[in-house]
């Protein structure tokens, strides 16, 4: 597969990874079959369920993580989180059905536990406090900024040790609001909460550009934001649903290596 990796690091070593895929796949690529070729990550899709397991064994690999470690959740596009630890997993990890239900973000202070949070234009989120060793991935479409699940992970992570002042929140490739147009309620709905990831499209529809908006709760939070990737439906390397349909997933992955800092 392809990948972009960022390995955090403090004093004392690597602190926390973290790995945004594409769909292209690289080397002996991905496992996945037309429409889904080729490094789709997401079982509920209509994938067959073999080529999902091994293109999420792949990115344990990547991310150096055992597969029974891995978490991977079945969003609902709204608030919820789920603490993750030791016993929250099962050796199924990366098999279809082992997802966290019900949840749009993961989070863990344990060293060696992947989390996963998928998109296909929504935005998928890896966010990390590097003293607290504290870290969590997140799913936010529009639904999701509106019901500010960044605020609610933000919270589970404070409640580990977190502050809001050291985190970074990276922000991978999602759809952008040229290539979103919206219904007026929706863009209405979107600009109660920031009027900023409302914009026009070319043909005059409102658009939704929801990267802009988690950006900047984030930065009224004290939260430092970097961007990873651009638009899913303008970069053919990457999934859209929007763009083309039946199509795959692609993933933001993070997990702590070096353990809790001290």
């Amino acid at each position: 597969m392809t990948w972009t990796r960022v390995d955090l690091t403090r004093p004392g070593g690597v602190h926390a990874r973290l790995v945004f895929t594409d769909r292209v796949g690289a080397g002996t690529g991905g496992s996945s079959r037309s429409p889904y070729d080729r490094a789709n990550l997401a079982s509920h899709v209509g994938d067959q369920p073999s080529a999902v397991v091994a293109n999420r064994t792949e990115l344990a690999r990547v991310l150096d993580v055992p597969t029974s470690r891995m978490a991977f959740m079945h969003p609902d596009h709204g608030r919820g989180v789920a603490l993750i630890g030791p016993t929250d997993l099962t050796p199924t990890g990366v098999q279809p059905g082992a997802e966290v239900a019900g949840v749009d973000a993961l989070v863990t202070a344990e060293p060696g536990i992947g989390l996963v949070a998928l998109g296909a234009d929504c935005v998928p989120a890896l966010l990390v406090d590097p003293v607290a060793s504290v870290v969590a991935a997140v799913h936010s479409g529009w639904r999701g900024l509106v019901a500010d699940v960044m605020g609610a992970a933000l919270g589970h992570m404070a409640a580990l040790g977190a502050d809001p002042n050291r985190v970074v929140a990276h922000l991978g490739p999602a759809i952008c609001g040229a290539c979103y147009p919206v219904p007026v309620q929706r863009a209405a709905e979107v600009a109660e909460v920031c009027s900023g990831a409302v914009v026009r499209c070319p043909d005059g529809q409102p658009g939704v550009d929801v990267r802009v908006g988690l950006s900047a709760g984030l930065a009224a939070r004290g939260v430092r934001v970097e961007l990873i990737g651009g638009c899913t439906a303008q970069d053919e390397t990457l999934f859209s649903h929007r763009r083309d349909g039946l199509t795959g997933r692609q993933a933001g992955a993070i997990a702590l290596i070096g353990g809790r800092a001290a």
